[in-house]
């Protein structure tokens, strides 16, 4: 299986222009690190080192540090700097839970059907899941379950749940990034299972329909974690209130 060695290529760094896209380019590299453990949990963010690799003032690096700090990725210390935060799944159990309730409202704020893009998105998204059955590689597996986020999440007509939807997704992504390998042939047979449901419901215009399919993913990988933290658990440790941080996933 091909795994990460370094920081992950990435599309080019946002252009040096002001306003909010070079922003939200800079905040989604940055997010992207994290959450591929390129920037692991304690790692320490420089905002002058940022500034420089951009090309930018501190100030956009530390509005996107303030961005991911609401986000819980990173934690702003005063007198020490920003650091990235640990991965405990115990502690995002209420996240997902919340996840699972505003998975089921996505098809009673979202208009009645696609756009006729997001068949082609779906389809295209299902070659690539395809493909890693043969070609495994976590970061791959990483980017195809963000880009279905973000077309899910391109459907939600309103913008407040849009804006939650998107923050869960991010606080949760990094648990199953950091076990992915560990469950490969179980994962992205569930991931593409997914896809294709999407694709149907998608096809037939039926919006809760694919709040009902995301709903039931979300489902699917808390119980895939449930077992899988319960299976790895050392012996002499207590029950489920030791919490699991990313030198467990690495392991």
């Amino acid at each position: 299986m091909t795994k990460h060695n370094g920081p992950a290529p990435l599309p080019a760094l946002p252009e040096r222009k002001g306003g909010r896209a070079r922003l939200a380019g800079i905040h989604r590299v940055l997010r992207d690190r994290i959450c591929f453990f390129d920037y692991p949990p304690g790692a320490l963010l420089s905002e002058a080192r940022l500034a420089a690799e951009f090309g930018v003032s501190r100030t956009p690096i530390r509005q996107a540090l303030q961005r991911l700090e609401f986000e819980r990725l990173v934690d702003v210390r005063d007198g020490i700097g920003t650091i990235v935060t640990g991965v405990d799944f115990a502690a995002l159990r209420g996240v997902y839970a919340l996840r699972l309730r505003i998975t089921e409202m996505i098809g009673d704020f979202s208009p009645a059907a696609a756009p006729d893009e997001a068949v082609a998105d779906i389809l295209g998204l299902i070659d690539r899941a395809m493909r890693q059955r043969a070609e495994p590689d976590v970061r791959a597996f990483w980017r195809i379950e963000n880009d279905r986020h973000r077309l899910i999440n391109a459907l939600i007509g309103n913008e407040a749940l849009k804006e939650l939807h998107d923050r869960l997704f991010t606080q949760t992504a990094r648990v199953w990034y950091g076990i992915v390998e560990n469950l490969w042939a179980e994962a992205i047979e569930a991931l593409t299972d997914e896809l294709v449901e999407l694709r149907r419901a998608i096809r037939a215009g039926d919006m809760r329909a694919v709040g009902l399919v995301s709903r039931n993913y979300v489902s699917y990988s808390v119980a895939r974690f449930e077992r899988y933290f319960a299976e790895h658990r050392q012996p002499a440790e207590p029950a489920s209130d030791t919490p699991l941080t990313s030198v467990d996933f690495a392991s």
